[in-house]
Parts: C-alpha cells; structure tokens; sequence
C-alpha cells in the first residue's frame, strides 16, 4: 500500500479524534509522504521518531499500538506481569506515558507508573528492584525537541535485545485496526489500582546505590574543596544528580537555574546533546563567575553526561572516549577488577590501559543493551562505557547511569584536585604512557525514504569496496558484522583495522536518519594526533563524495 493511500484510509477514518484528523489535513505533501511511507521500527534504543500524526511518527495511537504488542508480548512470559513506566521532560511524555499506562492495564498488566520526570536509570533500578517483567521509558534521550520515544526494557534492566524486539514487532505487525483496541480510562484504572504510582522508596533505594558505587569514600573529606557548575538541560537529571553530589560531600554545586527545571521544547540549547560544546554555553559563563573547577551536563532522560574541566582560564570538553578512559584508569588504578565493557566503535586505548593491569575487555555492538546483557553473564564487572557518551561503573542497573557517571567524575576531580591536577592532567598522564589517540565521527543526515536509500547505497559501496589504507597505514583487517562470524550478533556495521590502532567503522544509526562513519588514529602528541585525524577525515570524506 503506498503512503498517499494510507493517509486518505486515516483521514477518512471518523475513529481518529478531531485533533489527530486536524493535524493530518495540515500536512503538506512533503510531511504526509515522509509520514506515511514507513513504519516506525525498533533500533539499538526502541522506537524513536519525530512526534506528529502518521504510522512514521510519533503520537497517541502509535503509543497505543505498541503497547498492546508489548502487552501480549509480556503476557507470554508470565502469567501475571508487571510493567514499570516512566517519562522525560518532553512535550507529549506525560500523555504518552498515560496511553501506555492505559493500553499495558486494560490487558491485565499491573502498571507502576512515576507520578513525574523520572530519569531512565532509576527505570532500570525500578524495574529490578521491583522485580517487574518489563519496563518502559518515555524518551527520546538527547534527540531535537521534536522528537519522542519509546524503550522497553528486559525484567534484568536492560533494554530488549533485536530477538525480544522482533517478537514484539511480531505482535505489533499483526495490528490491523488500532482503534479495535480497547482501552479504559486512566483514570478509573487508577482508582482500580490496576495502575499505580512507583513506591517513593525506589527512588530512595536508588539514591543509596548511587553513593555505594563511590569508590574511593576518603573523597568525601576532601569534597568541599571541588566547586561543580551542573545544569541538566532542561531535562531529568537535576534530582538525582544535586542529591548525588550532595552524599559526596560536594558542597559548591551551583546549578544554571534557567535550565533547572523540566521543558521539553529546551528552550536554551538547539538540541540537549551533551556531547555538543555548545550546550555549555550557560554553564561556562556560570563557571567563570563563580571559579568552577568542572562543568558537567546530562541530557534530557541523564543516561549521558558531558563535563568540561577548567585548564588555565578556558573551559575543555573531555569527549566520552576521553572521559571513558580517565575513568577505567582511575578504577584499576585504585585496585578494582572486572570486565571492561565497551563497542566496537570506542577508542582502541581502552585495551592499551586494560592490558597493562591485564584486566580483560569485552566489545560488543553499539547500544549499551549489548554491555547490560554482557553484564547479565555474571562475571566480576568493573566498566561499562560507549563512545557517546554514556557511563556506568556498578551494577545496580544494566544501562548508562548519568548520575552514578557524575559522581565517579567529581569523585576523580577531587582526587586530582588534591595532587593539584585536573582531570585534562589525568588524560595526558595517559597518553603519556599509551600514546595519543583520538577520535571523530564523520555524520551524513539523510532524511526521508530518499535518504534512507542513500545510507543503503553508502554502505554497500564501501561494503564492495573497501578501505585499502588511510593516512598511509596498511589494512591490517576488514570486518563485515552483517556477514562475518565475530561472535556477535549480525549487525549492519563495516569496520576496517590499520596499523598502529588507525581503525575506521561505518553504520547506519539506529535511532535517527544518519550515516555514522567513525574514525580513530594515534600519534607521539596531541599536535600530531589532531593532524593524523584531519588528514584521515579528509581521505573518507572525499571517499564519501564521489
């Protein structure tokens, strides 16, 4: 069936209500075929997609739709599942999460919903501590404001892996008439108790754990002496993250307070990635006027955290291979043992430092679904870490802990602070020892089934021909993940290794329209380490362009 002929069965359908068949008549041509030529499907993080009307985005019905697969689908694992929900601070989150609440309940689900914002970590911790069948969080993590989304997650904590997506989908495929479905009100099916608010004391179990996770708790006597700028972008963190360094001891955190509050259309910031220089803006201006010693930011739902560390009188960001390194070194440093966790596409200095303690390094795919579910096989862990950004270093919960994150990172601050050093001192400490290496993503957005077609053609012409070398450095390697035996699962990635630690990998993202192409080089010095990338990102992107 093609897009024009689905939008007029939903546009002559009296079932829809008259907002959703408003919005649906204001459509240009352009929105209503971007709307309607696909479906929105499951990727490394659940369905996320921009918010609007039509089977490619975001709305009520769509929330509804895959509710109720997720529904029958929890209904073949247990005879009496139990499903918490919680939500970020984007527009549409408290009706979405109020859909699913009513879809999952007038299944016979038995739903815990958090009464407000709620980060996605303390979902995971909720989902285990509760001992729930699933979970679900209502984010769309650092995406535009016009996104929205959707992650189901395992009864362990993790998020669902691609065979537990698939039997969803399976249900959800089989939807012919979503407004067949039926749902009670929510609020009968509050007064039902078939709903209910998530016990407080998650939330105070959750804070405990976070202060266990503290590695080094002589910290705590020093910690008055680290002064942290913290804004959370108008997203979920500002709880859970002040709370945080209060049980440290930090007393000087000074919060931005016009980016304190929850507001999804972010009004500060152009998108709430803290991996972006830019959303710092406020927080370096608030750091230079009250002397702070690190800046640090979490995203709208704090699974990632950004932190930018005052070297003379300039404010530098340490990026998440950086941050991911500082922290496993701190760690075996300080005598703990246990798997390393991180992808395929993070730095390869990670198996440089896990190698001079002989500490052992497990890579998977991208998603940190991959890194809880490695955690999951119960062995000693010590890291978890993605290039993007996203951290954990206990295993109260199997996804990236923004919060947890910031206090391990104020916790090494102030161990540095005290041997008068910073965490940039710490990081060149390293490379001392290792060599320099670095890393960049080269991104191609793409938007619309046009767009789609070319990452598809990217990457099968990179698939058929190669990389023979980069920079100069002879392959050493070519992985094809879709079709090699790695000992992961098949995945849409190409990766080739050169000599000394060059690598460069290529994948379509899982969570938006872009073509991702990552690339690592090593030199003797940051100088030369910064030219090797400039010179290797030149070769791909001319590559790119014929």
């Amino acid at each position: 069936m093609d897009s024009r002929t689905r939008f007029e069965m939903e546009l002559n359908n009296p079932g829809f209500d008259e907002d959703y068949l408003a919005k649906l008549s204001a459509l240009s041509e352009a929105e209503r075929e971007d709307s309607f030529y696909t479906d929105l499907s499951f990727g490394t993080a659940g369905i996320r997609g921009k918010m609007g009307v039509g089977p490619n985005r975001l709305h009520k019905y769509t929330i509804r739709k895959v509710s109720y697969a997720v529904a029958r689908y929890c209904l073949d694992l247990s005879d009496q599942p139990s499903i918490v929900i919680a939500f970020d601070s984007r527009n549409n989150s408290v009706e979405f999460s109020q859909e699913a609440a009513a879809t999952l309940a007038s299944q016979g689900i038995k739903v815990y919903l958090f009464a407000s914002v709620t980060s996605t970590p303390e979902l995971s911790f909720a989902v285990r501590y509760l001992g729930a069948t699933a979970g679900i969080v209502i984010t769309a993590s650092h995406n535009p404001k016009e996104y929205n989304g959707y992650k189901v997650y395992h009864s362990s904590g993790r998020q669902v892996l691609q065979a537990e997506a698939d039997a969803i989908l399976t249900y959800y495929d089989q939807i012919e008439d979503v407004l067949a479905i039926e749902v009670q009100p929510f609020e009968d099916l509050l007064i039902q108790r078939r709903i209910e608010w998530t016990p407080e004391a998650v939330t105070g179990a959750f804070d405990d754990t976070i202060q266990e996770a503290v590695k080094d708790p002589a910290v705590r006597n020093h910690a008055a002496d680290l002064r942290v700028v913290f804004t959370p972008l108008h997203g979920t963190g500002g709880r859970g993250v002040i709370r945080a360094l209060e049980g440290l001891g930090v007393k000087e955190v000074y919060s931005v307070e016009s980016q304190l509050e929850p507001d999804g259309d972010f009004p500060e910031v152009s998108v709430p990635n803290p991996e972006d220089p830019a959303v710092f803006e406020r927080a370096r201006d608030l750091g230079d006027e009250v002397g702070a010693d690190i800046l640090i930011a979490t995203d709208p739902d704090a699974d990632r955290i950004g932190a930018m560390v005052r070297q003379g009188e300039d404010y530098v960001l340490i990026d998440g291979n950086q941050m991911g390194a500082i922290m496993l070194d701190y760690l075996l440093e300080k005598g703990y043992r246990g798997e390393v966790i991180t992808t395929i596409v993070s730095s390869q200095i990670v198996d440089k430092i896990a190698g001079e303690y002989k500490a052992p390094v497990i890579r998977t795919l991208t998603g940190f679904k991959y890194i809880g579910e490695q955690m999951n096989q119960g062995n000693p862990f010590l890291l978890g870490f993605e290039e993007s950004y996203g951290y954990l270093n206990f295993p109260h919960v199997r996804d990236k802990d923004a919060i947890n994150a910031a206090c391990l990172i104020c916790e090494m601050a102030i161990s540095a602070k005290r041997e008068g050093l910073t965490l940039l001192d710490k990081l060149y400490a390293i490379f001392d020892r290792t060599g320099y290496y670095l890393e960049d993503q080269i991104v191609l957005t793409l938007e619309g089934s046009e767009g789609q077609a070319k990452i598809a053609s990217l990457m099968e012409q990179f698939r058929e021909t190669g990389l023979g070398e980069l920079h100069g450095k002879k392959l050493l390697r070519s992985i094809d993940y879709l079709v090699d035996e790695t000992g992961l699962p098949k995945e849409n990635v190409l990766k080739w290794i050169f000599e000394d630690d060059y690598w460069v990998a290529m994948r379509p993202s899982g969570t938006e329209p872009k073509l991702k192409i990552y690339v690592g080089v090593t030199g003797d010095s940051t100088e030369r380490a910064n030219f090797n990338l400039r010179e290797a990102e030149f070769e791909l992107n001319e590559l790119l362009e014929r």
